[in-house]
């Protein structure tokens, strides 16, 4: 359910850019409602914004996350969406491109999956894309850059696994390296972003 997670968490972050209030959206109604998804084995955050897209997004207190897909199925038809997007943009697979776009807002990317990322307790991550590993996937909300004081730059990304994860909930992977791929094949897939309605 990660990829719910994580395309939930985009959604309400451009939200709070653009209203300054805070919103939980619901997990659930994705895991539950997402047809072109398969619940908590896995789906595709491209798939859950042209799901918020069509139907909106109920709100967490109004459809609970339940860690399982529902077994009396979808129930959005008895909740009101709390919000809508018109769409959502990718941005290209280059460093450039996603420090332009992370200044704006954050951007769901795909990471390869590694022991490294599972066991992370925190510090930068440097581990090198592997070629073909794409089966494995684990997408991250990519939230922001920096410089360590090492001169060492990073992207900060936050996690879906919960705050006793990594740094409290967010991790960090090295930037600028020299393979294009990036550090755990963050530049694999193009990134992508969701964009509210008027």
């Amino acid at each position: 359910s990660c990829w719910a997670m994580v395309a939930a968490a985009s959604v309400e972050a451009v939200h709070y850019m653009k209203t300054l209030q805070s919103i939980s959206l619901s997990v659930q109604e994705l895991i539950d409602c997402d047809t072109k998804s398969d619940g908590c084995q896995g789906g595709h955050e491209e798939n859950a914004f042209r799901y918020i897209s069509k139907n909106g997004l109920s709100s967490e207190s109004d459809y609970p996350y339940m860690a399982r897909r529902s077994k009396s199925g979808c129930k959005r038809n008895k909740t009101a969406a709390a919000i809508r997007i018109s769409g959502f943009r990718f941005v290209n697979p280059t460093e450039d491109a996603l420090e332009k776009a992370v200044a704006k807002r954050p951007v769901v990317v795909t990471l390869q999956f590694f022991d490294d990322l599972h066991e992370y307790k925190g510090g930068i991550l440097d581990c090198k894309a592997v070629n073909g590993k794409t089966d494995c996937l684990h997408p991250v909300l990519i939230v922001g850059y920096g410089t360590d004081s090492n001169g060492i730059k990073y992207w900060r990304f936050k996690n879906s696994w919960g705050p006793n994860w990594g740094e409290k909930g967010f991790g960090r992977i090295r930037r600028h390296v020299d393979d294009k791929r990036g550090v755990l094949g963050i530049f694999i897939e193009p990134g992508v972003y969701p964009v509210l309605e008027d």
